[in-house]
């Protein structure tokens, strides 16, 4: 399936181009004219926000954007193996030859976000751009970009930085309705505690909401959004250019990152890149031929959730009980908790709230600990694999706990000092975090109700 960024009707010789915007059924993103629609929004303060961004950064922002309306509307389960699409896009753009030197980097990147073939043809466009112009700016003197989820990663990203004394911009995206709500919440209560050293830009890029646009986009056909983070840095480093600065921040716990598949059987929609290594250094590397001059850096690299929780002031518990962790946020509104209890991301929060006393089975809809008993196998499944991927992980070999960090994507040693905050020279701080995880997951599993450890197959006190 082609589709096709909109940026004209005049000025082209691209025969692609000119045929895919009269051609009728063809997939053509257009944020431009006054019948768009797909808009690009940023707020500061509830005030829609003013930029400029020059023309490489204004392509990369709108590229972004159409990658993660077309994944929208490709169907994975249309395909041979029922995940593996072929996407094809149509991209004018300021400078060609700049976009054609980063396409395999560009290529890969997205291949290892969302599993895809990608293609990418660049047409010359002669034409300016334009960018919704609003009156409200903000100020100069920030030392850094920090990507603001509204999760718990997010949230200590940002209060380990204020800490170190940089003053942040906070860029948050609007996937859905209780991160956002998460990140306007969390970021009031930010205010209190470190007054004027930051500022909160949200973002939002969706379908446009008219009624009549003057290209159909195809219905919505797939909720994964595997390239969402690719999307979610492309706004980062537009709100970076613009206030020139060089350093973006993407925190991220260290399990997460790496990902690992628990089992054979967890991989395509159940086993993200969201934050690899693997990912982020082909990122980089598209950026770096592009001549954007950024970094991005993820200051969880070496570190599991309970690792980043541990000695957390007293202060901070509330803020961090009101961060959003779980994967399906929002499903069991009706029941008035953010969290199901049961996909992974809930249960590593849970397991890291125990260590500075904030675990609650009130925040979730459902309690693994104590009643994983009562649930149904599918409710079960991920607390039964985690447990069971930790006692892998507490029982290996250090030359079998590297080929397991590796086994979701291969990447140098020395990654640390381009995606981390220190220096790497081999895969020990990795696997020593590998093993602290496990370690102290399969002790606290140890100290729950019998009728759970029976399940989980874990004595107490002791590893099985």
């Amino acid at each position: 399936m082609t589709f096709t960024r909109y940026v004209g009707d005049q000025g082209f010789d691209s025969v692609s181009y000119r045929t895919a915007l009269a051609t009728e059924g063809s997939v053509v993103v257009d944020r431009l004219s006054p019948q768009a629609n797909a808009t690009v929004d940023f707020e500061v303060d509830g005030h829609p926000l003013g930029l400029r961004p020059g023309s490489l950064a204004l392509d990369f922002l709108d590229l972004a954007v159409l990658v993660y309306l077309a994944d929208e509307m490709v169907e994975r389960s249309s395909t041979s193996d029922y995940w593996t699409r072929s996407i094809d896009c149509i991209v004018p753009v300021a400078d060609p030859n700049a976009w054609s030197s980063c396409s395999q980097h560009l290529i890969r990147s997205l291949a290892l976000l969302s599993g895809d073939r990608w293609s990418f043809e660049w047409p010359h466009r002669t034409v300016n751009v334009p960018f919704r112009a609003h009156r409200k700016r903000l100020p100069s003197g920030f030392d850094a970009v920090c990507m603001f989820s509204g999760g718990t990663d997010s949230l200590l990203g940002a209060i380990r930085l204020l800490d170190e004394g940089k003053n942040l911009i906070l860029v948050g995206h609007q996937a859905e309705g209780q991160s956002a709500k998460a990140q306007t919440e969390l970021t009031a209560q930010l205010r209190q505690i470190y007054p004027g050293r930051f500022r909160f830009v949200q973002c939002r890029v969706s379908r446009s909401r008219r009624t009549t646009t003057r290209f159909a986009l195809a219905d919505k056909k797939e909720n994964s959004h595997r390239p969402r983070s690719f999307l979610f840095l492309a706004l980062a480093i537009a709100i970076a250019r613009e206030f020139n600065i060089t350093d973006v921040f993407m925190p991220e716990n260290g399990f997460m990152t790496l990902n690992i598949p628990l089992q054979k059987s967890r991989t395509g929609s159940l086993s993200t890149r969201t934050t690899h290594p693997a990912f982020l250094m082909e990122f980089l590397a598209m950026t770096r031929a592009l001549g954007l001059n950024v970094t991005v850096r993820n200051p969880f690299l070496l570190f599991s959730k309970t690792d980043m929780l541990r000695g957390l002031p007293v202060a901070l518990g509330p803020a961090i009980r009101r961060s959003v962790s779980c994967s399906r946020a929002g499903r069991y509104n009706d029941l008035h908790v953010r969290h199901c209890g049961y996909c992974v991301p809930c249960v590593l929060r849970r397991v890291a709230l125990m260590e500075p006393g904030l675990d609650s089975p009130d925040d979730y809809a459902f309690d693994v600990f104590t009643r994983l008993t009562h649930l149904d196998a599918a409710k079960r499944h991920d607390t039964q694999a985690l447990v069971q991927f930790a006692t892998r992980v507490a029982n290996a070999r250090p030359a079998n706990l590297e080929v397991l960090l590796l086994s979701h994507g291969y990447f140098p040693p020395t990654v640390g000092a381009e995606i981390g905050i220190s220096p790497t020279s081999d895969y020990a701080p990795w696997t020593s975090m590998l093993q602290r995880w496990a370690t102290d997951l399969l002790a606290k599993v140890g100290r729950m109700p019998i009728e759970t450890r029976r399940m989980l197959g874990v004595a107490s006190g002791r590893r099985s």
